[in-house]
């Protein structure tokens, strides 16, 4: 049985961001954040509404 070599085929690895030439200007960038804080803060309130109304049943459905 041969032993297979080790390719270095074009595996990046995650710390590495997949497109370093980012073209975005600060402003920009600034918003795509803002946006994404508000996406997640809305996820948020959703859960913790949800929590909140499992609690107020008492968890009996």
């Amino acid at each position: 049985m041969k032993a297979q070599p080790q390719s270095a085929s074009g595996f990046t690895p995650p710390s590495v961001p997949m497109n370093p030439a980012d073209t975005r200007t600060p402003e920009q960038k600034a918003q795509a954040k803002a946006l994404k804080k508000e996406r997640k803060y809305e996820r948020m309130r959703f859960f913790f509404a949800w929590c909140e109304g499992c609690r107020a049943f008492g968890c009996g459905f």
